[in-house]
């Protein structure tokens, strides 16, 4: 590939980025960030990294964490991508809300006491990592209001610990 060539293609890169399509752009900047012989590289890979912290946002926004999860793993295997600190706190974050998920369903599906009130405990203590103190007061409250006395006193001994 010619410096021109990659040159017309990080162009084209940007300008998907800024009409919005985000996949295009990406799968661009990925394919250059991707080439050693590209002369764009480093510029391809902080376009790649911009593209994918962008679309795991939106994703995030959406309430899709594993779709932000899978693109941000993808962004990551690329050899070179810039700021990958920052995309690996975004992966984080996508797999702090799939485990709010999960611990959501394990409480409402809780089989037994001592299931239910670890469900309400991680639950409870993860959300306020999200910003979602008040969630994380409701689901406290829920557990020891609970109408079964084993799950509650188990709440309670729970929510007691530091």
């Amino acid at each position: 590939m010619t410096a021109i060539d990659s040159g017309r293609q990080i162009d084209e890169a940007r300008r998907l980025y800024d009409a919005g399509d985000l996949d295009a752009a990406a799968a661009i900047f990925a394919t250059l960030a991707s080439d050693a012989a590209a002369p764009d590289q480093a510029s391809a890979a902080v376009g790649l990294s911009v593209t994918a912290e962008r679309m795991a946002q939106i994703l995030l926004e959406e309430n899709a964490p594993a779709e932000a999860a899978d693109l941000l793993l993808q962004a990551l295997a690329v050899p070179g991508v810039a700021d990958a600190a920052r995309l690996r706190v975004l992966l984080g974050i996508a797999h702090l809300e799939m485990a709010c998920a999960e611990f959501e369903v394990a409480v409402e599906a809780g089989p037994d006491a001592d299931t239910a009130a670890l469900a309400i405990e991680l639950l409870a203590r993860t959300l306020p990592l999200r910003g979602r103190d008040a969630d994380a007061e409701t689901v406290w409250t829920y557990g020891l209001d609970h109408e079964d006395a084993d799950l509650a006193a188990q709440v309670e001994m729970r929510r007691g610990r530091a």
